[in-house]
């Protein structure tokens, strides 16, 4: 995986959006090749998206079944290559996040987890 990765994730307010957060973030803080990218900041933008999309393979984190940032992405034409879905992942591991401000013990569980299964998936692409 040598790629220019953008996780465009979920930015939702429930215990699970800000596991995706949590993960998205320190992924790119750990891997060169990644970065990742704000949703909102898209949404924001009226025709475009911002510029970190252009050289980067996309891949969507959603935080639950509305998968807004693909929905986000698709009404500005950007295609991801890869949708993950943190809460099929969370749910293999019988994790429950309860707490959407600060990281529940499962919380914390599910961002390594998480992590774990982005990096495997991007192996794979």
């Amino acid at each position: 995986m040598t790629d220019k990765i953008a996780l465009v994730s979920c930015s939702g307010l429930s215990p699970l959006g800000l596991v995706v957060r949590a993960a998205s973030v320190e992924l790119a803080l750990e891997n060169d090749n990644i970065v990742a990218a704000c949703i909102t900041e898209y949404s924001a933008q009226p025709n475009n998206c911002s510029p970190i999309l252009d050289d980067a393979k996309i891949v969507t984190i959603t935080g639950c079944s509305d998968d807004c940032a693909s929905v986000i992405l698709k009404d500005k034409d950007v295609d991801s290559i890869m949708n993950i879905s943190a809460d099929a992942v969370v749910k293999t591991y019988d994790l429950n996040p309860l707490d959407a401000v600060r990281l529940d013990e499962d919380g914390e569980k599910a961002v390594v987890v998480l992590k774990k299964y982005i990096l495997n998936e991007l192996e794979n692409i």
